[in-house]
């Protein structure tokens, strides 16, 4: 166990068992935004692809998957995407342990910095970064897709 919040407790996930659920979960957690998430389109299988090429965070209540976000090494940072709290489970504390476990990978890895795109129809999302230290760096959008504003936050 690397982090608790609520009861949950937030780990590496290694196994190729379970990998629906994780996506099922992750689904749930991206299914209400506008325009939709390409998450939405991945399988286990690019989970499994996620897995071998860095790491898969979850967060579990007792049995279930609440949580999680995927990390991978990008140049100096480690790079988080699509971190999902499940609906039912907001503001309970999930993505600070999620975070902080985030951070716990990128000092393992000698990474000093976190790495983040966030839509930039999601302010939300942007703002929720900021508070943890997150600061916008640059921008993007990558083949008709949503334009993102890229955050960084020195470790």
């Amino acid at each position: 166990m690397i982090e608790q919040a609520a009861a949950v407790d937030v780990r590496p996930w290694r196994s190729p068992d379970r990998l629906d659920d994780i996506m099922a979960m992750v689904h749930a957690s991206f299914v209400e935004f506008t325009p939709p998430s390409g998450v939405l389109k991945e399988t286990a299988a690019d989970l499994a692809q996620r897995q071998r090429d860095g790491v898969v965070l979850v967060a579990m209540a007792g049995d279930a998957f609440v949580g999680s976000v995927f990390c991978a090494r990008k140049g100096d940072a480690l790079y988080l995407t699509r971190m999902a709290t499940h609906p039912a489970w907001r503001r309970r504390g999930i993505g600070t342990a999620l975070m902080r476990a985030a951070e716990a990978e990128a000092r393992a890895a000698g990474l000093p910095k976190l790495l983040l795109r966030v839509r930039k129809t999601l302010p939300g999302n942007l703002a929720y970064f900021s508070k943890f230290g997150f600061a916008v760096v640059g921008e993007g959008q990558e083949g008709g897709r949503t334009p993102f504003d890229v955050m960084e936050r020195t470790l």
